[in-house]
């Protein structure tokens, strides 16, 4: 079974794990100085995970070794942390973020890249930018292509 037939199922997991985080403490990341949104992405967190999507959706980045350092070493974890703080404020635009997300690991998944990943990493893309704008934060632009 693909994770494209799994992805309501994850969505609501996905979501349910994300409310069950409410006890963690509000606020932001003050040591860094950088503004944040909800329990804690720094902008400047932000920036470097858009960094990672764009480099990805544009086709900056193609050979499979870079395209999972942009996903996972740079995007991953801001991806996670940003649809739990949405979740608190709109769970619509959080379970977007998580099927985008979904979307692009299946495509990571694949031996070579499939030819869908640029325009599947653009809708992440869209979908974080979304997020971002949920919980209070810029949302860094990718550049033109």
């Amino acid at each position: 079974m693909t994770i494209r037939r799994l992805l309501p199922l994850l969505v609501i997991l996905a979501l349910t794990a994300a409310a069950c985080r409410g006890d963690e403490a509000p606020g932001g990341d003050t040591a860094s100085g950088s503004p944040s949104g909800g329990t804690g992405t720094t902008q400047a967190q932000a920036d470097v995970a858009m960094g990672g999507l764009c480099d990805i959706a544009t086709g900056t980045v193609t050979a499979k070794a870079d395209v999972q350092e942009a996903f996972e070493g740079r995007a991953h974890e801001a991806l996670h942390a940003v649809a739990a703080q949405a979740q608190e404020i709109d769970p619509v635009v959080a379970g977007k973020l998580l099927e985008a997300k979904a979307v692009v690991e299946e495509d990571l998944q694949a031996d070579a890249s499939p030819p869908d990943l640029p325009a599947d990493a653009q809708d992440l893309v869209t979908a974080f930018g979304a997020a971002l704008q949920t919980i209070g934060l810029r949302v860094p632009a990718c550049p033109a292509t």
